[in-house]
């Protein structure tokens, strides 16, 4: 059966539970601030990710509640992740029956705007209390996201096109 025909299968919370977890490890290992801006926020990816995919299951509160864990872990000011996590929830939610029908490199170059304004918002508040502007290599990791959009959703996408016994 082609995949465009095939039906999906329900995704379980836990799953999405897991990779948000793991997001949130990556975003906080060390290596992070090696890069200098070149990792990609992969919590800000996922809730992009998942509000376009489960809008029932993910959406603003959600994302306001992922963006105070990140700046609790992080160390940053309160409520920057969450500002900018809560602004990227709702606009991919605003626009989620169109996007959703997009080929996974237009969504790559939706999800690139949302990661730029996510991005952008932190920075404003940033500089909004005095720290200095890091850079233009800051929205690197927006570049990355975009890249990494087509295989990160088929990947995901492959958890429920997973054959049911019916089709064995």
């Amino acid at each position: 059966m082609p995949i465009s025909r095939q039906l999906l299968r329900p995704v379980s919370s836990s799953f999405i539970l897991f990779t948000f977890i793991l997001s949130l490890s990556v975003n906080l290992l060390p290596w992070q601030a090696g890069l200098v801006g070149f990792a990609p926020d992969f919590v800000a990816l996922f809730i992009i990710y998942w509000t376009l995919n489960q809008p029932r299951r993910v959406g603003v509160g959600v994302a306001f509640f992922l963006g105070l864990l990140m700046d609790v872990a992080d160390g940053n000011i309160l409520g920057q992740h969450a500002l900018a996590y809560t602004v990227i929830a709702y606009l991919t939610l605003a626009r989620q029956r169109q996007l959703a029908v997009f080929p996974f490199w237009q969504q790559a170059f939706v999800a690139l705007g949302l990661m730029l304004a996510g991005q952008a918002l932190m920075l404003l508040l940033r500089t909004a209390m005095g720290a200095p502007f890091p850079g233009w290599a800051y929205f690197a990791g927006s570049f990355v996201a975009a890249f990494i959009w087509p295989p990160l959703s088929n990947i995901l996408l492959s958890h429920q096109r997973r054959p049911t016994t019916e089709e064995l």
